[in-house]
């Protein structure tokens, strides 16, 4: 798993926000659609871009990354 933190850019005024830290099982890639719950709906986003974070070998610390995205809508749960 990847922690990556959700930066996602809504409105025409490209106003961001921070939504937080996830898990993933594999970073998105640009043009990738994600979908995070929030405030009880899905959220949908068009991956920009990702911005990774490696570390040093052995320094025990932990890979990151920022997932940037654009806000696409939200609704009801559909899975």
């Amino acid at each position: 798993m990847i922690c990556g933190k959700i930066i996602v850019v809504r409105g025409k005024g490209s106003i961001s926000e921070d939504w937080g830290e996830f898990e993933f099982l594999a970073l998105p890639s640009p043009a990738d659609r994600i979908m995070v719950i929030r405030e009880g709906a899905e959220n949908y986003g068009t991956v920009l871009a990702v911005h990774h974070y490696p570390c040093v070998a052995g320094s025990g610390d932990k890979p990151s990354a920022e997932v940037v995205a654009q806000w696409t809508g939200s609704g009801p749960k559909i899975r």
